[in-house]
């Protein structure tokens, strides 16, 4: 299991100015810089701005290509691959940090007006736009004949992905072309600057000054920015290409993730993600002063779906199936052959990005305990729900939890279907303790438990009485934030804080640096937290050691070397393996093979 989390960036200029003029690009590279100063990093295997670091996180400029010279820009930030909800609750905590501490250590030049520099970890920002968190987890994909079909399936897509590669070539050619062109172009007006410019001696030192900036800022991807470069029309026609000839493989891969892949999970996982919102979300506040439970739930409009290829917002993602197909050109054909696996990644796109540790236990603890009931076939308890979008947005706008939608077993509330699934959930882990007869294999189990019901009760002591919030402070993120936005008076006594004040409270819940309100609260109140500090200093150091992503970090401590900045060229990384070049040539190094063979022998079940 694991997460990636969006962080959202603003920058404060420091003449005091409206905007600073600094792009997401530079956002990223200091970012990542200052990131990469404290740990040894490597390059991801497709290049580009990835880095892999050597405590099995991994960085990413989550900004469409067309932004990265505008301002803001998500910087996102994955956890290591790991077996329990501890480590991954730890892990999460430690990439919080290192994202505060970067933020503050982030070196800027004279020629960039940057004051400050904040980082929010948030779904929604004012404007409106969705971002923040998805959890990842690794489960069967099918099951008996549901198996055979979806391998049968992934094979046609396997041709139909050699078909897209032959066809798109001329159009890749062209690209290519055409990027050369633009290059030789700018090297030869450069040329011609530089030499018309020899003898005036103000040029000269600007063109040094700018040189020196050039080499403290490296591009992040050259490839990239020289397709950014090429004309407007030319990007758009070659992306309509090549996205009509990939649209059969589009549309196959379409009906496989709806259709075929994971039925079983989205049809008993579903009830308890959109209900979850009761007591995971992290709250928001719309244009209209309406406060929602979830920010992330308000763009959510299906159930399951590529997730971003056409605006989509599904509950399930599986558009990383689609760039693991398209998106790396002929070594892709190769790499398909792993979705014949049975293991596959579930990827989960409603999910809020939590402050509190409980949430976040109570987040990833309830999901595992779900799964481990599916893989045993013990869900005749679970409720399923008739129509789960309407009922997701329904849910999001009950911050009083009254509201009802109809259910496999009648209608119910947020409230009661969480409680359904814990009681299940609580019932199939003292079966299986039975059973097993090792009440210790399940200390994970019970932590999770205990976590997902202590934030049932401080939602229901909520429900009761709207007046006992002080036990849901930083345990809660919605209610203590709804908390915040009640207690903020206007300018006049008597008068109710005005749309932008409260707004702005919103928004400070979420920031990492000590001036957030979460941060704050949390500071004065460190009984909430349920990670200890050790824990948290040896994740922004090290993966746990028995997880794949300890091997990858071992080795990124080996080869990174001095250039851990720019990323080294002795060693490229991706999630499951490296290429490791020496002088007998380059070599491929596959992670946790012999670990995961083993683990997959001897444990039943996720924790």
């Amino acid at each position: 299991m694991g997460m990636e989390t969006e962080f959202a960036t603003v920058v404060e200029p420091r003449d005091g100015s409206l905007s600073s003029g600094v792009s997401a690009r530079e956002v990223y590279a200091a970012l990542r810089d200052a990131i990469c100063r404290h740990l040894p990093a490597v390059e991801g295997l497709d290049g580009g701005d990835r880095r892999f670091l050597a405590n099995g996180s991994a960085i990413n400029l989550e900004t469409h290509l067309a932004f990265r010279d505008g301002p803001g820009g998500l910087f996102e930030m994955a956890t290591p691959e790991v077996y329990r909800p501890s480590d991954l609750v730890a892990c999460q905590r430690a990439i919080d940090e290192i994202m505060r501490d970067a933020a503050n250590e982030a070196r800027w030049s004279d020629n960039q007006n940057v004051g400050r520099l904040r980082v929010l970890k948030n779904s929604c920002d004012a404007a409106g736009h969705l971002y923040g968190c998805q959890e990842n987890y690794e489960t069967d994909v099918a099951f008996g004949f549901g198996l055979v079909v979806y391998r049968i399936a992934i094979c046609f897509v396997w041709a139909l992905q050699i078909a897209c590669v032959f066809m798109s070539f001329p159009v890749v050619v062209a690209i290519v072309f055409a990027s050369l062109v633009q290059h030789s172009v700018r090297q030869a007006r450069s040329i011609v600057r530089r030499r018309g410019a020899r003898f005036d001696t103000q040029r000269e030192t600007l063109d040094e000054d700018d040189a020196s900036w050039l080499h403290d800022h490296p591009d992040t991807n050259e490839s990239e920015e020289t397709f950014v470069a090429l004309p407007t029309w030319f990007q758009w026609l070659s992306i309509a290409c090549l996205r009509m000839l990939h649209l059969p493989l589009v549309l196959s891969l379409r009906v496989i993730g709806t259709h075929i892949a994971f039925r079983t999970q989205r049809r008993h996982l579903t009830g308890l993600l959109v209900s979850r919102v009761a007591i995971m979300g992290t709250g928001h506040l719309d244009h209209d002063g309406r406060f929602f439970l979830s920010g992330k739930a308000l763009g959510i409009d299906r159930v399951a779906d590529m997730g971003g290829f056409n605006g989509e917002r599904p509950i399930f993602v599986y558009g990383h199936w689609l760039s693991k197909l398209c998106g790396r050109s002929w070594r892709s054909i190769a790499e398909t052959r792993h979705l014949l696996k049975r293991k596959q990644r579930l990827q989960i796109g409603l999910s809020d990005s939590n402050l509190s540790d409980l949430a976040q236990w109570a987040k990833v603890g309830s999901v595992a305990l779900v799964l481990d009931m599916i893989e045993a076939k013990q869900t005749k308890e679970l409720p399923r729900l008739r129509r789960p979008i309407r009922a997701l947005h329904v849910f999001n706008r009950d911050w009083n939890l009254l509201r009802r939608v109809p259910t496999s077993h009648g209608e119910m509330t947020s409230l009661e279907m969480q409680t359904h699934y814990y009681r299940a959930a609580a019932k199939f882990v003292r079966e299986q303790q039975q059973q097993s007869r090792q009440a210790s294999g399940w200390d994970e189990a019970d932590q999770a438990l205990k976590h997902w019901a202590e934030s049932i009760r401080l939602v229901r002591q909520f429900r009761k009485d709207g007046n006992q919030t002080s036990q849901g402070l930083g345990r809660i993120d919605w209610l203590g934030k709804r908390w915040m936005l009640d207690q903020a008076a206007g300018e006049m006594p008597g008068e109710h804080a005005s749309w932008v004040t409260r707004k702005k409270i919103d928004l400070r819940y979420h920031e990492l640096s000590e001036e957030g309100y979460f941060t704050r609260f949390i500071a004065d109140h460190r009984e909430h937290q349920l990670v200890d500090e050790d824990d948290i200093a040896m994740r922004r150091r090290n993966a746990p050691a028995d997880s794949p992503a300890a091997q990858r970090g071992w080795m990124i401590r080996e080869f990174a070397g001095d250039v851990s900045v720019a990323g080294g060229p002795t060693m490229r990384t991706d999630w499951d393996r490296a290429l490791v070049g020496h002088e007998q040539g380059v070599r491929t190094v596959v992670y946790g093979q012999r670990e995961k063979e083993q683990r997959a022998a001897s444990a039943n079940n996720n924790f």
